[in-house]
């Protein structure tokens, strides 16, 4: 799980300046459907997979 939080920090919210709360939520939502797109990549980012 702090894998996922510090991805998405890295991600979303580290050096990147959002104009509204809005933006964050799109930019949060953009990652969520990667991840649900994508899960074999993902676990192996977060190195939960062989």
């Amino acid at each position: 799980m702090e894998r996922l939080w510090k991805w998405r920090k890295d991600t979303v919210i580290a050096n990147v300046l959002h104009n509204d709360r809005n933006d964050i939520t799109q930019a949060i939502a953009r990652l969520v459907e990667y991840i649900h797109e994508r899960p074999e990549e993902v676990l192996q980012r977060l190195r939960c997979a062989a």
